[in-house]
């Protein structure tokens, strides 16, 4: 394998899709390639680049020159084509990946959860092993408070805050790296927001992608998303195409940094001696399913990068699906360490090593609230999402819901003033309702004979925020309010065929859609132990970087 040097050539996009047809469901790799040992490195980085989805990357098929730097990497390392995460957000995320658990284990949750002491996590392990463990993060969700510096012989979540600050992230680490002694093993993590919004990449990369805001559009800030996807704010299609703008300029200048990082590896000697782990904590959403940031478990805020690179690896593509909660035992492994047997995260380590043995090619996804859950399987043609959602009873502007009964019979109640209440079945408009606040109205629908599921949607064209009215701090753009309907959602899609997953399957009976509820109802997790709670208020500093980033 060659070594990474300053000055690499860009990868052609398409040298990045020649292992395309390997199995799924297998650690197979390429003929030629036979199985092989990889020898523990003196070093081992993971980087986290927060809020980077996977198909923004020219490695996983994107159009536009975001990553040069990185399809660079992915040529001469191993990269797993369907990584997913096991929960869209920042704090529960980052967790699973440092215990190998799902969040429902591990029981860290914003705003102020803390990991149990009796959880170990990846540094922990590496410093219980003679290890120099060095953390360089930039707060938020990923503050030491939450957990996360445990560990670490040093540790920094906070600095110069702007666009420009991945730069003296990525500095730091170079500075914990130039003060080991000579032979001194160690662990390095990193992470950034340089992705994240706000988003506001710095010249020349804002120009080189045309990220130049429309008239109208509001600044790409986190509270302005939360604003929309509450029904506060709209967005045009030209400021949604400045949004994305904004977006992959970001990428690009996280990639520019990316490169001068791997040059001062090469600088310092370190290229043939450490195991580099690149990877995100969840995409983001572009209304490909009608919000933005990332709050819903399709495949654009689940699909992550993930990057293996060892100087004895030889270059591939694994198909397997494989989740966030892989790496923390998969790095461990690559060290010739053990993890604690509770973890819920396998070792990927077969699949480096050319070994092919079938995979579980499955994963497990859940949201933010909790109330929406998704299994991911592969089979050697077919890649199936299947999405369950229980609504909240109090909804905005509009809801989709599954039946198979003749009949819907429901409760209705307006927020704050009269509404019109829009009755859709299976897209055809079948009633319209005259809904009042301060009474409960007793709505009774016959529906059409159907041998499948029918899908119900209601939907209002306004909503009314309790914190506009002086009601309360509860800043949720309401509708109405629904009783005595299960509110229950299912969808399916198949993404080898269609990745965007725009044709829901789940209405038709010849899928796979029974066999799948029956195995994700069977994903029942035991908390190893209650996420604590943080025994002091958020610092000042820790909740304005959190408004910042649009999670308070």
């Amino acid at each position: 394998m060659c070594g990474w040097k300053r000055g690499w050539t860009v990868v052609l996009r398409s040298a990045c899709w020649v292992f395309l047809s390997l199995i799924a469901g297998t650690c197979r790799r390429p003929a030629e390639v036979d199985t092989f040992e990889l020898k523990p490195t003196r070093g081992y980085i993971l980087i986290s680049i927060d809020t980077l989805r996977a198909d923004h990357l020219g490695c996983y098929g994107y159009d536009l020159e975001t990553s040069p730097f990185i399809d660079s990497l992915a040529a001469q390392g191993v990269l797993f084509e369907t990584a997913i995460v096991q929960l869209p957000g920042t704090l529960p995320s980052h967790m699973s990946i440092f215990t190998g658990l799902y969040p429902e284990e591990h029981g860290v949750f914003p705003p102020d959860a803390v990991l149990a002491e009796t959880i170990a996590t990846l540094p922990e392990v590496f410093k219980r092993h003679g290890f120099r463990t060095g953390g360089f993060t930039e707060g938020g969700y990923v503050d030491g408070s939450y957990g996360f510096a445990r560990g670490f012989d040093t540790f920094r979540d906070h600095g110069e805050q702007g666009p420009r600050r991945v730069e003296q992230t990525f500095a730091r680490g170079l500075d914990f790296l130039r003060l080991l002694e000579t032979g001194e093993r160690f662990f390095l993590f990193l992470h950034t927001y340089a992705v994240h919004d706000p988003y506001y990449p710095p010249e020349p990369f804002a120009s080189q992608f045309g990220a130049s805001p429309p008239a109208g559009a509001f600044p790409p800030t986190g509270p302005n998303f939360v604003a929309f996807n509450r029904g506060r704010k709209t967005i045009s299609p030209e400021a949604l195409a400045y949004y994305r703008a904004a977006y992959d300029a970001s990428i690009r200048y996280l990639d520019e940094v990316l490169a001068e990082f791997f040059a001062e590896l090469g600088e310092l000697g370190l290229i043939d001696e450490v195991t580099v782990v690149l990877t995100s904590d969840h995409g983001e959403e572009f209304l490909e399913h009608g919000k933005m940031v990332h709050v819903q478990i399709y495949r654009e805020t689940l699909h992550v990068p993930l990057l293996v690179l060892h100087p004895d690896l030889p270059p591939g593509r694994i198909a397997s699906v494989v989740e966030s909660i892989d790496i923390a035992p998969t790095l461990l492994d690559l060290a010739g360490l053990s993890f604690p047997s509770s973890v819920s995260g396998r070792t990927l380590l077969p699949c480096l090593r050319g070994l092919d043995e079938p995979l579980e090619t499955e994963a497990y996804a859940v949201a933010h609230t909790r109330r929406s859950r998704s299994l991911l399987r592969a089979t050697d043609r077919e890649l199936y999402q299947l999405l369950e959602t229980e609504h909240d009873p109090w909804i905005t502007r509009r809801i989709t819901f599954e039946t198979t009964e003749a009949e819907i019979r429901f409760d209705a109640l307006s927020y704050y003033e009269p509404r019109q209440l829009h009755v859709v079945v299976d897209g055809a408009h079948v009633r319209r309702v005259e809904l009042r606040p301060g009474h409960w109205q007793e709505i009774r629908i016959a529906l059409p004979e159907s041998a499948v599921k029918k899908l119900v949607t209601l939907a209002t064209d306004g909503c009314t925020s309790p914190s506009e009215i002086g009601e309360s701090q509860d800043r949720r753009c309401l509708s109405f309010r629904l009783r005595g309907q299960p509110l229950l959602r299912s969808e399916l899609y198949e993404l080898r065929q269609d990745p965007q997953a725009t044709t829901d399957l789940s209405v038709h009976p010849a899928t796979p859609l029974g066999a799948m509820q029956r195995h994700l109802r069977s994903y029942e997790f035991e908390p190893l132990a209650a996420g604590e709670r943080q025994e002091q208020e958020l610092s000042p500093e820790l909740r304005e970087r959190l408004k910042a980033l649009g999670y308070l």
